[in-house]
């Protein structure tokens, strides 16, 4: 028999993990349609020399800065792990490595702008190393926080920090220097948002070395930190790329469209990454709770992603057009395509914090690898002929018929029959939001301006993926959907179920 008061507490963390969902995701949102806007203003005022300049400075930030804390930050995160044991020695370690990670990204900064085709990038390289530096000082009260599901929190951070760090991004890009006022944003975001958190944390824990402790959270550590390398290195190898070989105004016509087809993903990724991973760390591999827990949350990911991809293909010239002007007008094609890759890897990432959760970051880091060691050569070889929407085919083609195979594989022996359930789960909002794309595109047509078209093919498309998805919706989220609670939190009772049974087992055979 389970013991009722052990009940009562796995009922306890699974209701945290449902409020953690909803905080992250409504944080994740509400900060993106906020960031949305800031852009659409900074964008106008800069020119896409100035922002490819700080693409390139915010590739070599993005790659220090995924190995810059070596991974520790998830020891503290999964909860077969005490924080009390680890968490000072995860401080020293990821203070110490962000410094000397840092200094070296200082030093480097004029041959790595030289390098990526922008020699202009090398103080907003500079500047951005002291953000690698604040993210190695805030990696325990972050950290503590998703361990715990207080996204609530981390919304405050976010919310704490966005007033400070667009009035210095505008008025630095109103000042002439676009790349740098990027870059000094970053910093003050980075600053502001940490200190929030260490203040939100019931406990501090200050830098310190335990030998015993040392070794194991480093064995966990280091392969997640060369995976999480991996990751940010494919995911801005394109970007080196095209830096290198056609310049800076072309990097910042792509990297605007990526930045868009990225919001779909961006939306998502906080809440599967702060909630899912450590849900999936509660579940047995091979569990009919492991099983369901995916089958649904994989649905709400297809739910969510797949009609942003469809309604951005077929709207990506009205898009860009009323929300960036004129001189933007080349990402447009580049977006139609990058849409299709960011569906996509929603679902890869749900597959990834799958296998982390279960304590199978090697399998991440090998898919990562073969996702680099496929991309590189073919993004470079498809610049010449097919120029930036060739860069953008590549992406899908290798995640389409490399990764995704790949990962279907790494989790096959975690969940039998993966595959299936995945393409059970997606067919239905795949379709519904290929449909919602055609009457997006009918509707359109009957405009006779960019806003006009952009109006009428956005609301008919919504609501036509409403009217379709309306029943898979009720499946997922009947508690909204019947009114049968005035909660938001109510809403998530069938996905909490599974990952409570997930807890059950879990602690019955510790």
């Amino acid at each position: 028999m389970t013991d009722p008061a052990a009940s009562s507490g796995l009922q306890h963390i699974g209701a945290r993990a449902a409020r953690g969902a909803l905080w992250s995701g409504a944080n994740a949102l509400m900060m993106k349609l906020a960031g949305i806007a800031v852009m659409v203003v900074v964008v106008r005022l800069v020119t896409p020399h100035d922002f490819g300049v700080f693409a390139a400075a915010l590739v070599v930030h993005a790659i220090v800065s995924s190995f810059g804390e070596l991974g520790l930050s998830s020891c503290i995160a999964r909860r077969d792990l005490d924080p009390e044991r680890v968490a000072s020695t995860v401080a020293l370690l990821a203070l110490a490595s962000s410094l000397l990670l840092a200094g070296v990204m200082a030093l480097a900064a004029d041959p790595l702008a030289a390098v990526l085709g922008a020699p202009e990038a090398a103080g907003p390289i500079r500047v951005l190393a002291i953000a690698v530096v604040l993210g190695g000082v805030f990696t325990v009260p972050g950290a503590l926080l998703v361990r715990e599901f207080r996204q609530g929190k981390v919304f405050l951070a976010s919310a704490v920090a966005f007033v400070p760090t667009n009035l210095v991004l505008i008025l630095l890009a109103l000042n002439g220097d676009g790349a740098m006022a990027f870059a000094w944003s970053r910093v003050v975001s980075q600053l502001v948002s940490g200190v929030v958190m260490a203040l939100s944390v019931d406990r501090t824990y200050w830098p310190r070395l335990r030998r015993a402790e040392a070794g194991p959270v480093l064995r966990f550590g280091l392969p997640l930190a060369g995976a999480n390398l991996l990751g940010y290195s494919l995911l801005n190898a394109d970007y080196a790329i095209i830096g290198a070989f056609l310049g800076p105004v072309e990097l910042g016509i792509y990297t605007l469209a990526f930045t868009v087809a990225s919001w779909s993903t961006s939306v998502m990724q906080s809440t599967i990454n702060s909630v899912a991973m450590p849900a999936f760390s509660a579940m047995r591999a091979g569990s009919a709770e492991l099983h369901g827990f995916l089958a649904k949350t994989s649905r709400l990911v297809a739910l969510i992603a797949f009609p942003i991809t469809a309604l951005t293909i077929a709207l990506a010239g009205e898009l860009v057009a009323v929300l960036y002007g004129e001189p933007w007008a080349a990402a447009a094609p580049v977006l139609q395509v990058l849409a299709l890759y960011g569906g996509i890897f929603a679902v890869s990432l749900l597959l990834s914090n799958l296998l982390v959760g279960q304590g199978r970051a090697g399998s991440v880091f090998g898919v990562q690898a073969a996702w680099l060691i496929v991309l590189i050569p073919a993004v470079g070889l498809s610049l010449g002929p097919f120029g930036l929407p060739g860069a953008a085919w590549v992406h899908v083609g290798v995640i389409a018929l490399a990764v995704m195979p790949l990962y279907l594989r790494a989790v096959r022996g975690t969940v039998p029959g993966a595959a299936r359930l995945l393409g059970r789960a997606a067919a239905a909002p795949a379709a519904a939001a290929a449909a919602a794309a055609m009457v997006s595109l009918g509707a359109a047509a009957a405009g006779n301006s960019d806003l006009s078209r952009l109006l009428l093919g956005g609301f008919s498309g919504c609501a036509a993926y409403a009217l379709l998805s309306a029943p898979m919706l009720r499946r997922s989220l009947p508690a909204i959907t019947r009114g049968r609670t005035g909660t938001l939190l109510a809403a998530y009772d069938r996905i909490e179920l599974p990952l409570l049974a997930g807890l059950r087992r879990h602690k019955e055979t510790v």
